[in-house]
């Protein structure tokens, strides 16, 4: 399928339609600092952060980020001292992301670009992908496209939602709404479809509890650890790292 017949899908049309319509929202520029933002996403950045560290991702390699929306973990990933680009299919989007790392002051590229058919003329030390593979229709072609843009040797870092998601009111929400897709990635069918693109070498991530302040919170949370590691728990994401040969 060629890329301008994939930009026209409607799921695709409603992102871009909706970073449009919300692109003044004070919310989008702050991420994830502050309400409407729980305080998860730090959980998630000390994760993603962990993981590349212990994939021996050294200071200074290129990191493409994937499907970055406002260019949060982009601009931070600037700060850690690695040299990313990212990219997402919404223009507007992207223009709230720029002027984010111009206001940091850091050293940060993006592009609109549809994961589903990407093509940097470049490759890249390494590469994340969070919270963002599972608004794709296309799961293979996404990480074929990924593959293809990274060094051999070089690493994909995958943090998405568990299958849990696909029974989330709030997932249902979205869809019903804005007209995004939104479903559960499967660990097994990733790993398959990694595989499929020469990406192999599997290591699994877990990330850490939430904050608590009772007994009963201390229980909630030690489920939650318990569960994401023999499957999934509620708002854990699912990490999977993957090399390529």
């Amino acid at each position: 399928m060629s890329s301008s017949s994939i930009s026209h899908e409607q799921n695709k049309l409603d992102e871009i339609a909706t970073a449009e319509a919300s692109k003044h929202e004070a919310k989008g520029r702050r991420k994830p600092f502050g309400p409407p933002w729980e305080p998860a996403y730090w959980g998630k950045w000390q994760t993603i952060m962990f993981a590349l560290r212990a994939l021996g991702i050294p200071e200074g390699a290129s990191i493409l980020d994937v499907g970055v929306g406002v260019g949060w973990t982009t601009v931070f990933l600037a700060e850690a001292g690695f040299r990313p680009a990212g990219v997402d299919i919404a223009p507007a989007i992207i223009e709230i992301a720029r002027e984010r790392a111009r206001r940091t002051g850091v050293q940060a590229e993006f592009v609109v670009a549809d994961m589903d058919t990407m093509a940097l003329d470049r490759q890249f030390d390494a590469a994340l992908v969070f919270d963002a593979l599972h608004h794709s229709t296309r799961q293979a072609v996404v990480v074929d496209r990924i593959a293809n843009h990274l060094l051999p040797g070089g690493w994909v870092l995958f943090g998405e939602p568990s299958w849990l998601h696909d029974f989330s009111p709030g997932a249902r929400r979205t869809t019903r709404d804005l007209g995004w897709v939104e479903r559960g990635v499967r660990i097994r069918a990733l790993k398959r479809d990694c595989a499929a693109s020469e990406l192999g070498n599997f290591r699994r991530f877990y990330e850490g509890t939430a904050p608590y302040a009772s007994l009963q919170g201390f229980a909630w949370q030690l489920a939650r650890l318990v569960g994401a590691r023999v499957s999934c728990a509620p708002q854990m994401s699912v990490w999977l790292a993957a090399q390529r040969s």
